[in-house]
């Protein structure tokens, strides 16, 4: 009993060290659930930090139903609770392995939802509770008109924004400018045109751009071989280790070919939206940068939730890029 009691606070230790802030690779070891979601900016609900709403007390709801998901749009995600806009996207276009992206499609379609700062956070199938199914996620209905507030350092803290229900202004018609708005928000909106982004929704080829094989495993590449003799040692062992968020755990041994979606890059390749990811200590002095912000109380990295990577240590020595691309 008293080994269990100590195996306990080891883990309650542990799980609090995670969600408190970790900014240390040591703090993600393998096999542990790849988690933090409540704690990051995605908990939209009335339990989060930065944009929420006092509607739903839900986390997943934004995202995810267990019931009457949509799945009109194919492939767009598990249980998918957004109704997709009909929008026209720019694509990226033809790539240097003369692969022509003229759609996207899937998971980061699903991840446009949000973050093409047109589609409201609140245009839900299937509301939490027993009422407010909208049958394929089709109508103006879908849009709840759920009020939203956040922190800001101008005006009183936790103010309700309405302009993110329909008929409001878009995100960037607030945060257009400043480098407070450009640095902290702008980042979040990819927009419509996906010409000047990393290609999604592209088929991974192997004969192009130095990428490696689809079944290599991750764990196995040598990040720091080629740099210079203190990257061996530099950013607490950084470069020494390459562990990975996929499929819900963090690993060494899952192949490239686990973090495609039928055999395409996508923006989940690179992002796991559920994974709050603390240990990319670059993104320290990114983030905050002396401004107020009320939800993470100015703790720099504890802002930027580590751009959700999925890799642990995030693109430090561009080991994220360098997984893919053996350059």
């Amino acid at each position: 009993m008293h080994a269990i009691r100590i195996l306990l606070t080891f883990f309650a230790i542990s799980f609090t060290a995670i969600t408190a802030g970790a900014a240390d690779i040591s703090s993600y070891p393998e096999g542990i659930a790849a988690s933090g979601i409540g704690g990051s900016r995605h908990n939209m609900g009335a339990t989060g930090k930065v944009i929420t709403t006092g509607s739903t007390t839900e986390i997943c709801v934004f995202c995810h139903t267990p019931h009457f998901a949509n799945t009109g749009d194919n492939g767009i995600g598990p249980l998918w609770n957004k109704r997709i806009v009909p929008t026209t996207y720019t694509a990226y276009g033809t790539t240097m392995g003369g692969n022509t992206v003229s759609t996207v499609s899937g998971a980061s379609l699903a991840c446009l939802s949000c973050h093409d700062g047109t589609t409201t956070f609140d245009n839900l199938v299937n509301l939490p509770g027993k009422d407010g199914i909208t049958f394929g996620g089709s109508g103006s209905d879908s849009n709840r008109s759920w009020a939203f507030g956040m922190p800001s350092p101008f005006i009183t803290p936790n103010v309700l924004l309405d302009h993110f229900y329909v008929g409001g202004v878009s995100c960037d018609d607030c945060h257009s400018s400043g480098a407070d708005k450009a640095q902290n928000v702008l980042r979040f909106i990819v927009g419509t045109n996906l010409s000047n982004d990393h290609p999604v929704s592209v088929p991974y080829t192997t004969t192009v751009a130095s990428l490696r094989p689809v079944n290599t495993v991750i764990g196995t590449i040598n990040i720091s071989a080629d740099l210079n003799a203190d990257a061996a040692t530099a950013y607490g062992g950084n470069l020494l280790q390459n562990r990975w968020s996929v499929n819900g755990f963090i690993t060494s041994g899952a192949s490239i070919s686990d973090i495609l979606r039928d055999g395409k890059v996508e923006c989940t390749s690179c992002h796991d939206p559920h994974f709050n990811n603390l240990s990319w200590d670059e993104t320290e002095s990114t983030w905050a940068d002396g401004l107020k912000t009320d939800w993470c109380n100015d703790e720099g990295e504890a802002c930027s939730d580590g751009m959700f990577l999925r890799r642990v240590g995030g693109n430090t020595g561009s080991a994220l890029c360098r997984t893919c691309h053996e350059k």
